[in-house]
């Protein structure tokens, strides 16, 4: 599907947002355990997110780690974002040592072998990261989550590679450069998300990076529609996502990444292009009848024209989703979201 947006400028813009999910290619079944490897772009990253485990959990299920070494040996991106849920918290009977300690096991599972093969990430909070839900008297709910959070992210290791460029808020709202793809990340780990927040990336998007970059991404882990059973109700989207996307349709937005939905659906809602994650173990969609199903996406991109390509697998074999079993549109809660490829075929460069 290709689709016409103005820049800041006025001038048109011209974007192929393509979802390649099933190719008839030798890369799109995995034989004898090998991971497949789609057609490289020119800039590839890997999204990857809600892969916590039960509350307060210091070990992953065993998806997580067989997509790390794939991100490392075999896909070898350029960037991985990291949509959220990447530790266990949100419950208040854990103790105060349980929070570094989910974030240690993070860092051994996840990020380290990461930096070691030298791949920058990014990463934006989830509601059992960080949530931001706050009590009547204003202070949050899971203080104790954030406190966590913010330290181990404060550790300049654990930014190995990436070029930050606004972390005033970090690691809950900051900006940075993935070569040429500008990334900024927003606190929607709970459905607020406010009036400060929304200044601080209309700013980060009017930098000289964001400008300047062949791509902008916003990454936030609730996403501006539900399309999953369960999560299909208020509290589980942004509230005003409207007028978040509008703010991101302004400034030239290519890609809003969402997680926390635990479906995958790659879609454009009213002119914007979203990419719900899935994550390990799943829901359902709101419409059809295919199964929940695990997910961790190779997006590559190419530069002339821009060129979104999906390739989307099952961690547990690493099949390819199969785009024709995915609904051609989804009446979410919220809004109706329309697939980014009607079709699933391979109109991409060297497919």
């Amino acid at each position: 599907m290709t689709c016409t947006r103005p820049t800041r400028s006025g001038t048109a813009r011209i974007v192929v947002l393509l979802c390649v999910l099933a190719c008839v290619a030798p890369w799109s079944v995995a034989r004898d355990g090998a991971v497949p490897d789609p057609p490289r772009g020119d800039v590839r990253i890997v999204v990857f997110g809600d892969f916590n485990g039960p509350y307060g959990s210091v070990t992953y299920p065993a998806p997580v780690a067989r997509v790390v070494v794939a991100i490392t040996d075999v896909w070898r991106p350029d960037g991985v974002l990291l949509p959220g849920d990447l530790v266990a918290g949100q419950d208040r009977s854990l103790p105060d040592e349980r929070f570094p300690a989910m974030w240690e096991a993070f860092d051994a599972v996840v990020a380290a072998p990461l930096r070691e093969a030298g791949i920058p990430y990014v990463a934006t909070m989830g509601n059992h990261d960080a949530s931001n839900l706050r009590g009547a008297d204003g202070s949050f709910a899971f203080a104790r989550e954030r406190d966590a959070a913010a330290a181990y992210w404060a550790r300049p290791e654990h930014r190995t590679g990436l070029d930050v460029v606004a972390d005033d808020g970090a690691p809950f709202t900051f900006a940075a450069r993935l070569g040429l793809l500008f990334v900024a990340a927003i606190d929607a780990s709970g459905p607020v998300v406010d009036a400060d927040q929304r200044a601080a990336l209309s700013a980060a998007l009017g930098t000289d990076a964001a400008l300047e970059a062949s791509a902008r991404i916003v990454m936030g882990h609730l996403p501006l529609v539900g399309i999953a059973i369960g999560r299909d109700r208020q509290g589980e989207v942004v509230w005003e996502a409207a007028s978040l996307r509008d703010l991101m349709l302004a400034h030239g937005v290519d890609l809003y990444v969402s997680g926390h939905q635990a479906a995958y659906y790659p879609g454009r809602w009213e002119g914007l292009e979203v990419l719900f994650s899935g994550g390990v173990g799943g829901r359902r969609l709101r419409v059809g009848d295919a199964p929940a199903r695990s997910a961790v996406t190779v997006v590559d991109v190419w530069l002339e024209p821009l060129t979104l390509r999906y390739t989307t697998f099952d961690p547990a074999g690493f099949t390819a989703y199969d785009a024709a079993a995915l609904p051609p549109r989804i009446d979410a809660f919220g809004g109706i979201v329309e697939r980014s490829a009607r079709d699933g075929s391979c109109a991409a460069p060297d497919c």
